[in-house]
């Protein structure tokens, strides 16, 4: 296997499909290459969530605003303009989740661009860049189109969906405090890890199915099949960003994201943008 004696582990579709999910054209000319234009063949989830295109071939230009010359204000802008849609980028996720939630991604292609920039001057063979970038062979599209439903749907994959969305009906507000220890808590959203849930190795039986998996028709029919087939007890987030005890478990869960995901990222996007 070309990407293992490069060095790959067997994880690399699904931390290369984390790092691609929110991406944009504006971050891939920032961290990755200037000279990258709209047909850029990086895959990305779409952030549109009333839309049945779970995930683009190309990543979309963001639209940030120009007029800001810091990063941290054209993304703050960014979420902020579109706060008032409960369809943009993640279902569940406050304004605050979303605003760190783009910070975490500017943290991982910030650490991506260091080991982008070494291969270089240590490219991978041409074999092991066929591998690495061909999406529908080394299982990266198939991750993608998980994560995009894990967000769109978050606890889909629980075990215990229907269940999930019942609670979510409910209807509490994202801020709900922790504090009424009787109150109900607010719906989960997607967990920022790409937790798969209680097992941080999937099992190989678990990798068959999903790499095997049919994601085409109707979108209704496509939940109710990843529901029953692909279940890996991910019930979402844990702990909403609404308090101390909140950052705190949203940073472990960063800081626990070990390195070896970041070159693998890097030597996809090496091998898209330069092969």
């Amino acid at each position: 296997d070309e990407l293992k004696a490069g060095g790959m582990t067997k994880f690399y579709a699904r931390n290369v499909a984390h790092r691609l999910h929110s991406i944009s054209l504006e971050d891939i000319q920032k961290y990755f290459s200037e000279d990258v234009g709209e047909e850029n063949n990086i895959p990305t989830v779409n952030k549109n969530l009333k839309s049945e295109a779970r995930v683009l071939s190309h990543a979309p230009l963001a639209g940030y605003d120009n007029s800001f010359t810091t990063d941290s204000l054209k993304y703050l802008d960014l979420i902020l303009r579109n706060m008032d849609k409960g369809h943009y980028s993640i279902t569940n996720f406050s304004v605050l989740e979303k605003i760190a939630h783009v910070l975490h991604m500017n943290e991982l292609w910030n650490r991506a661009r260091i080991h982008y920039q070494t291969l270089f001057l240590q490219p991978p063979t041409p074999e092991m860049c066929l591998c690495a970038a061909n999406t529908d062979l080394n299982g990266v599209a198939q991750e993608l189109n998980l994560l995009a439903l894990k967000i769109k749907y978050p606890g889909i994959t629980s075990g215990e969906y229907e269940k999930l969305k019942e609670q979510a009906k409910l209807g509490y507000d994202i801020d709900y405090s922790y504090g009424k220890l009787d109150a109900p808590q607010p719906p989960v959203g997607y967990d920022i890890d790409y937790s798969y849930g209680k097992t941080e190795d999937p099992s190989a039986s678990f990798q068959e199915t999903l790499m095997g998996f049919d994601f085409s028709g109707e979108e209704s029919e496509v939940v109710e099949r990843v529901s029953k087939d692909l279940v890996d007890g991910d019930h979402g987030m844990a702990l909403h960003l609404d308090s101390e005890a909140g950052w705190t478990y949203w940073k472990e869960k960063m800081s626990a994201m070990k390195e070896i995901g970041n070159y693998e990222f890097a030597v996809f996007m090496y091998c898209k943008l330069n092969q």
